[in-house]
């Protein structure tokens, strides 16, 4: 959503400058038709890094672990997320690499969080990898 808006206000700013028959000193040379737009919906469905200490990764993390915990029945803890990436979808959806302890065991989970427009969190998918 933060893409489109900054993609909207861009758009919104090159009107009216547009319309401004002195433009400043600041606004590129290149004509706008020459400049190469990304649609919305690309920049929605791309993945992209996102930073693994943020809140909102770090909420999603501790939601996996949790409901992985309760399903299966099994004492799993929360370690470290050492990968992070977000896709902008209905939502927000998180691919992480967790390392876990299971059962006293170090572990390394990917795990795939939705988070839905409402803020409801969904375990999509919990796979170990070692």
């Amino acid at each position: 959503m933060r893409v489109f808006l900054k993609l909207l206000c861009a758009l919104a700013v090159s009107v009216l400058l547009a319309c401004s028959p002195d433009k400043p000193q600041w606004w590129p040379a290149t004509p706008a038709s020459s400049v190469k737009m990304v649609s919305a919906e690309a920049v929605a469905q791309a993945w992209a890094l996102a930073d693994a200490f943020s809140p909102d990764v770090q909420e999603a993390a501790r939601f996996a672990v949790q409901t992985f915990a309760v399903q299966n029945k099994a004492r799993v803890l929360y370690k470290d997320v050492t990968r992070a990436r977000q896709q902008v979808v209905a939502g927000l959806q998180f691919e992480l690499d967790l390392q876990v302890t299971l059962e006293g065991a170090k572990r390394h989970a990917k795990v795939i969080v939705w988070r839905q427009p409402d803020g409801v969190y969904e375990l999509q998918s919990w796979a170990w990898q070692d």
